[in-house]
């Protein structure tokens, strides 16, 4: 009956910074596209069923990284509190086993790795992929959006740079189009202000004021031709564009990734870069039980702090572990180490520590 009560009221207080947890490590992560969609939303017309679409495709593509590093925190955090309230001496005093105060959190640690596995392998790489399609949609549907003052933007064939934009107006100052063509002359037009329109048909429309146009003379490229206009009106035609329909490694899921190393090994040819996905994958879903095994021993030596002490370890850890995975994931793309091996360094070494300090704790 004691260890009954005692885990579960280590669980309760374990899943509840563990939420925490996800909460705090999820709003750090999504910031910038945070405030990319509320810009979309507010801002530029995007409809908040859209946005809302968006956003959710964005949370679960962030677990691969919020849930163990939750994991992480939630194990220092509920263990230091218990280590400095002396609630582990008084259990181990009690004549229980470690065992008996470690076993839940590790329990929802392996439930974590296991639900990582398929999430990060299949479901992850396609909500990241449905995401750039919805978003390549929005795009393809109002190029307007892309527009950021100071900024180059690719508006079909062109390239774009607006010095002011108005945030609750369509006036556009300081405009510049340039056009370089593979075949033909280069073109580049100023205007003083203007506006832009777009037309589900034919495309984006520019409606511009005070300004020239600047060609090459196709017959004397040294010579230049300069027109300047009151009022001028270009019309930008949608591009459409086959690479949107491209997917990147990280939204193949791994049956595609094994496929396309079939492939490569069939004409003789390496595949790092696919292969140490699909090590990073796996190795990122063993995370959640490789933290919780080196924080409960941690913790337990770091009496005093609370959760500023439990932020802090749990940010030490969380850079060390991601630069030697990182790292090491780096040296396996560049076939400088089999994938497997420079893949795993980081969990090997995280898994060593965690055992050697595990086992100090067990024997005391």
């Amino acid at each position: 009956m004691k260890i009954r009560i005692l885990s579960r009221y280590i669980l309760e207080e374990y899943l509840s910074n563990l939420l925490l947890g996800l909460i705090i490590f999820t709003f750090v992560l999504l910031l910038d596209r945070l405030f990319e969609l509320v810009d979309l939303l507010l801002n530029k017309g995007v409809g908040l069923s859209l946005s809302f679409q968006l956003l959710m495709l964005l949370l679960p593509s962030s677990l691969t990284i919020t849930l163990p590093t939750s994991c992480l925190l939630a194990t220092l955090l509920t263990f230091g509190r218990l280590s400095e309230n002396n609630e582990i001496t008084a259990a181990r005093a009690s004549g229980l086993a470690a065992w008996s105060y470690v076993r839940m959190p590790l329990a929802a640690a392996v439930l974590a790795s296991a639900f990582l596995f398929p999430f990060n392998s299949y479901w992850a790489p396609h909500a990241h992929a449905h995401f750039r399609q919805l978003y390549v949609r929005v795009l393809q549907k109002n190029p307007l959006v892309r527009i950021e003052e100071k900024t180059f933007v690719e508006v079909g064939d062109y390239h774009l740079y607006v010095d002011k934009k108005g945030r609750r107006s369509p006036i556009l100052k300081g405009v510049t189009i340039y056009k370089t063509p593979a075949e033909g002359a280069p073109l580049r037009i100023f205007a003083e202000r203007g506006q832009a329109s777009v037309d589900s048909e034919q495309g984006v429309r520019f409606f511009l004021e005070d300004g020239r146009i600047e060609e090459i003379d196709p017959a004397r490229p040294d010579r230049w031709t300069y027109t300047g206009f009151k009022t001028y009106q270009l019309l930008i035609p949608f591009r459409n564009s086959v690479q949107t329909s491209e997917r990147s490694i990280e939204e193949m899921d791994n049956r595609e990734l094994q496929a396309r190393i079939n492939q490569l090994h069939a004409q003789r040819l390496p595949s790092p870069l696919f292969a140490c996905q699909i090590h990073l994958r796996w190795a990122m879903a063993v995370t959640p039980l490789l933290f919780v095994g080196l924080g409960i021993p941690l913790a337990i030596r770091v009496h005093r702090g609370g959760r500023s002490i439990g932020f802090g370890i749990s940010l030490l850890v969380l850079v060390g572990y991601y630069a030697l995975l990182m790292g090491g994931t780096g040296m396996g793309q560049r076939g400088v180490w089999p994938a497997w091996l420079a893949v795993w360094m980081g969990n090997g070494i995280v898994a060593g520590l965690a055992l050697g300090l595990g086992w100090r704790f067990v024997r005391h």
